[in-house]
């Protein structure tokens, strides 16, 4: 039997990302190798963590702004099972509930249809192991199918995993890096909005209300910015903003 080829995708994205010096190019990078094995968007979250003891949660994605502030107003995060039973995996699974052994319950059927109704089907998940118990996932859409998808895993899953991989420990150590001055952190636009508003004064409610989001969605937002910058609370994470040029209040 044939061993399993290393897709050259695989090699340019590893060459790439030991010259890159921030998220934003590091995202940039995943997304084109990922582009080039049938994949449009991702997400990455860490879920759990264990080197420092200030690093918080966060995710990373290129889903719609619509969708992202969506999936987090409606509690989505805490019952999806991708999120729920996903770190029980070891190997990249599909999205489908079955791949777990279990019946979605009417909320996680309501999850999956929604995220059909923005453009998000079929997809697959990585689950990352780390030292301590420390556990990332990272997540990928394509347009196959749950069939064509089951066929294109069969053939790229291993490319797939090990992108992942190599994602996952570059951009621990590019924020990392961050946390001690040596690099820019990367903010989404949204990110960027809601720091803009909280450094303007205006409180999580007037932020939410300013730009037609939820409150929860605020402090969703704030948090992943307190975990990219390394800080304790918004104010610090404001006034290392301002130094570093990243906002102009």
């Amino acid at each position: 039997m044939e061993e399993p080829r290393i897709r050259p995708t695989v090699f340019a994205f590893l060459d790439q990302i030991r010259h890159v010096e921030d998220v934003a190019s590091l995202e940039a990078a995943f997304s084109k190798a990922l582009w080039d094995l049938g994949f449009r968007e991702w997400a990455y979250q860490v879920i759990r963590t264990d080197a420092l003891p200030d690093e918080k949660p966060l995710i990373l994605t290129t889903f719609s702004d619509a969708w992202y502030n969506h999936y987090i107003d409606s509690g989505y995060h805490r019952i999806d099972p991708v999120i729920q039973n996903g770190p029980l995996q070891v190997a990249p699974f599909t999205w489908s509930a079955m791949s777990f052994g279990i019946e979605p319950s009417p909320e996680q059927r309501r999850l999956f249809a929604e995220a059909a109704e923005f453009g998000v089907g079929e997809g697959v998940g990585i689950p990352i192991h780390g030292a301590r118990g420390a556990l990332a996932m990272a997540s990928m859409v394509s347009d196959h199918g749950a069939t064509g998808l089951d066929r294109l895993m069969s053939t790229v899953g291993q490319d797939v995993h090990l992108l992942s991989l190599a994602f996952h420990n570059h951009a621990r150590e590019l924020l990392a890096l961050g946390r001690m001055g040596r690099t820019t952190v990367s903010l989404t636009p949204r990110e960027r909005e809601c720091l803009l508003w909280n450094a303007a004064g205006k409180s999580a409610w007037q932020t939410a209300q300013i730009l037609g989001i939820s409150e929860r969605t605020v402090y969703f937002h704030l948090a992943n910015v307190r975990a990219k910058m390394g800080v304790a609370n918004v104010y610090h994470a404001v006034r290392k903003a301002i130094m570093e040029g990243i906002i102009s209040p």
